[in-house]
């Protein structure tokens, strides 16, 4: 089983959540969409509580770089 799989998108959200809507079981929903009934179930509950089908941010350390400093050549007086 691989616990870091690919992120769920948007575009399957609505999908489970159009068949969650239409009182389909987790079990069932996860064969159609192809994914765990867990990670159904914390599709649902996340839509539950904050109404959103987008993911929240990741945490974690702010870049020390700025876009533009990102694209600049590694010699930046050639």
């Amino acid at each position: 089983m691989d616990l870091k799989g690919k992120e769920i998108t948007p575009e399957e959200r609505k999908i489970i959540i159009k068949l969650r809507m239409e009182a389909k079981l987790f079990r069932e929903i996860d064969k159609i969409v192809g994914r765990t009934h867990s990670s159904i179930q914390r599709v649902i509950n996340n839509y539950t509580s904050s109404k959103s089908i987008i993911s929240k941010p990741r945490s974690g350390r702010p870049s020390k770089l700025t876009a533009r400093e990102r694209y600049m050549p590694s010699s930046p007086y050639v």
